[in-house]
């Protein structure tokens, strides 16, 4: 008999960003140096075992850290960043925009001021 194992998404995204630290050759303590000391090892180690998701800002400090453009959250969704942490060059103001395509994907782009993050729901 096989035996499926289903991931949720905080077990998938600790597992892309375990992957993405493994690839750079760093401890999480590393990380932590490279992101900000006030994020705690424990919270680095809750965020990999995925029993706990980072805020967006954590999850863009720990991309830029890791040189990571995204991390697939689950087969059909992916967080993806810019080259400076933002999906576009430019800053816009805030907004929300939904788009779908004719194959039934659609497009999440949450972008403040500041800082932005797209997250893509590749199918319906």
């Amino acid at each position: 008999m096989n035996t499926i194992v289903v991931m949720d998404w905080k077990e998938r995204l600790g597992q892309e960003i375990r992957r993405a630290r493994k690839r750079r050759g760093m401890t999480q303590k590393q990380l932590r140096a490279a992101i900000d000391l006030s994020l705690s090892l424990n919270s680095i180690g809750h965020y990999e075992r995925g029993e706990r998701s980072p805020d967006f800002e954590d999850l863009r400090k720990i991309a830029a850290a890791l040189a990571a453009d995204h991390f697939e959250v689950d087969d059909n969704i992916r967080i993806e960043f810019g080259p400076n942490g933002k999906p576009r060059s430019e800053p816009l103001p805030q907004q929300l925009n939904l788009d779908f395509d004719e194959n039934g994907g659609v497009t999440v782009r949450i972008q403040s001021a500041k800082d932005g993050v797209v997250i893509k729901k590749i199918s319906a």
